[in-house]
């Protein structure tokens, strides 16, 4: 491990998180509020994660969101919505002490999954979010296909379907091994969504080197080269698990 310099968020970017976070925390209270039934809790998802349109929105008037800071941004506050969807339909669903109609939930689930794109092992936010997105997308349709069960029957299933989905994410986030792994994940999966300021949206990585800072604050150091112009940069990652690892 060698001594490097960090690339730290800007005050400006570290205000939208925060603001922006709060914006999340303040959803989640309210949704919480709309959660009596299925169909409520159902709907006070789909009002909670429309709080990324939001934060994408107030990033793009200060970065650009398919360069290192924009996405670091937009990615934190992607990870505290997929936190707080699953605190929604955990709540719910810890407060409704009914099982679903097993049979429903079998139905539901095989279907869904039949159409969804699978998870990789370590995702990053951003796909979950989307996962639960296309999800409601493919239940109306399963729904106006008349599966033979009763629209709240399918409703419950779907909440406990999407707390699934929601939940094995966080606790990705929440086991040391894990999480340091999807930490690592995540590096290339942002550098594959930066573009250059030539317009080349791909990026090559020539050099991965785990560092530390002079207070021994492992992070990893990313050396990169643009394909089209060939212009080199490089990008840094905070590594806050890493110590987790030698505890194990």
């Amino acid at each position: 491990m060698v001594q490097a310099q960090k690339l730290d968020l800007s005050d400006q970017a570290r205000k939208i998180i925060t603001a922006q976070n709060a914006g999340i925390e303040g959803a989640l209270d309210e949704a919480r509020k709309r959660s009596a039934s299925p169909t409520d809790a159902l709907e006070a998802m789909c009002v909670l994660v429309n709080q990324r349109g939001r934060y994408s929105s107030v990033t793009a008037e200060h970065f650009d969101r398919q360069d290192y800071e924009g996405i670091q941004i937009i990615d934190a506050l992607d990870e505290s919505l997929a936190k707080a969807v699953r605190a929604l339909l955990k709540d719910f669903v810890d407060r409704h002490r009914r099982t679903p109609d097993l049979r429903a939930l079998k139905f539901v689930a095989e279907r869904l999954k039949a159409e969804l794109h699978e998870l990789p092992p370590w995702p990053v936010a951003y796909m979950v979010l989307g996962t639960l997105q296309a999800a409601t997308v493919a239940f109306q349709r399963l729904v106006e296909s008349g599966p033979g069960f009763d629209l709240p029957a399918l409703e419950h299933s779907l909440v406990h379907f999407l707390l699934g989905l929601a939940d094995r994410y966080v606790q990705t986030r929440e086991r040391p091994l894990e999480r340091h792994h999807s930490d690592i994940q995540r590096e290339y999966i942002v550098v594959r969504r930066m573009k250059c300021p030539c317009g080349e949206e791909k990026y090559q990585v020539t050099m991965q080197a785990l560092c530390h800072t002079e207070k021994s604050e492992p992070f990893d150091r990313l050396d990169l080269q643009c394909k089209g112009c060939g212009a080199r940069r490089s990008i840094t990652f905070d590594l806050p698990f890493f110590k987790d690892l030698e505890r194990m």
